[in-house]
């Protein structure tokens, strides 16, 4: 299990890191609040075309909402209700 943490504020996404190496988010920790990815709905890799900046985006259901992960290589990432 891998943890990412957003600095400043206690924001921070745990990880399943599989035999093949590939991490599929599994939880996300907001304060003292940990909420549960159900399911990931769907998975892609992104770049962005001014600054060549990769992104991994995952669409889950967490808490019986759609949710949109994005992780930067940066180790940050956003975390969108849909």
């Amino acid at each position: 299990m891998k943890t990412r943490i957003h600095k400043g504020n206690r924001f921070e996404l745990r990880f399943y890191e599989g035999y093949k190496g590939k991490e599929t988010p599994r939880s996300v920790i907001i304060g003292n609040r940990e909420f549960k990815i159900d399911r990931v709905l769907d998975r892609k890799r992104i770049r962005d075309e001014k600054t060549g900046k990769k992104s991994e985006v995952f669409t889950c259901e967490m808490e019986e909402q759609k949710v949109r992960l994005i992780i930067h290589d940066s180790g940050k990432f956003e975390l969108i209700y849909m």
